[in-house]
């Protein structure tokens, strides 16, 4: 779990890839209001830098975030002093009960944790199912093939003036996982600072996310997009509920 997001990384998610959790709490606070819940814990696995968690806070609900990067949660708790945050593995983590529980940015898919499987991620819904009330909503993205389009293999390049990001990602499509080696680049006085990671992701086939979701007890959509926001390729959303008492 030493090589999940370090400082500089973190910093430059933060400032340029923070669209997808914005867009992402504006489908959550639509449900919730559709559904007559103005109150409650919402539990925001691989919380990151505390992007959906501060429109959570700001909209008056309460935030637990978990996420295993320190720099992340370091910006998170200075973002939301409101929230609580802890700093494990979600796939161990206690979860209170709680009306709704998120996870965005393909959390379910990182290798950060050695211990993630298709096992552990069944076990987890079947917690995600216990600690909902009845009615809560599970909202959260997973990779699935195809995340990395063409021939599975993707060099790209970002540019923010203060930092900048290479990126190459490999899909390796008989060991359903992706590679992502990236290089980031940030300004430190008159001068650049380089560090480097690789994630590794096992990919989550949509159709075997579902029945997952459904042999825990969660109804389940499967979601193209946050919104009007169009999720790339390879990405898919899902949207589950905790069945109400009869």
């Amino acid at each position: 779990m030493s090589h999940a997001y370090r400082e500089d990384l973190s910093w430059i998610h933060d400032l340029g890839f923070g669209d997808l959790a914005r867009n992402a709490a504006e489908v959550l606070l639509r449900e919730l209001a559709a559904d007559g819940v103005g109150e409650g814990l919402v539990v925001d696995l691989g919380c990151g830098s505390g992007i959906l968690a501060e429109t959570l806070c700001n909209s008056g609900y309460d935030v637990l975030g978990i996420d295993i990067s320190p720099a992340m949660l370091d910006m998170a708790r200075h973002r939301v002093p409101e929230a609580r945050f802890r700093c494990e593995s979600l796939l161990t983590a206690e979860l209170p009960a709680s009306i709704a529980v998120v996870a965005v940015g393909e959390c379910f898919n990182y290798r950060f944790d050695e211990s993630n499987s298709r096992e552990a991620l069944r076990a987890l819904f079947r917690r995600i199912h216990a600690a909902l009330e009845p009615g809560g909503l599970l909202l959260f993205d997973a990779a699935g093939p195809g995340r990395v389009p063409g021939d599975g293999r993707l060099k790209t390049y970002v540019d923010g003036g203060d930092w900048a990001l290479l990126m190459h990602a490999e899909e390796d499509q008989a060991l359903g996982r992706v590679t992502r080696c990236i290089t980031s680049f940030r300004r430190a006085g008159e001068l650049f600072r380089r560090d480097d990671e690789c994630h590794e992701l096992d990919l989550l086939p949509p159709e075997d996310v579902l029945a997952d979701l459904a042999r825990a007890g969660l109804e389940a959509e499967q979601l193209e997009g946050y919104g009007e926001h169009a999720l790339p390729p390879g990405l898919h959303g899902f949207l589950a509920r905790r069945p109400r008492a009869a």
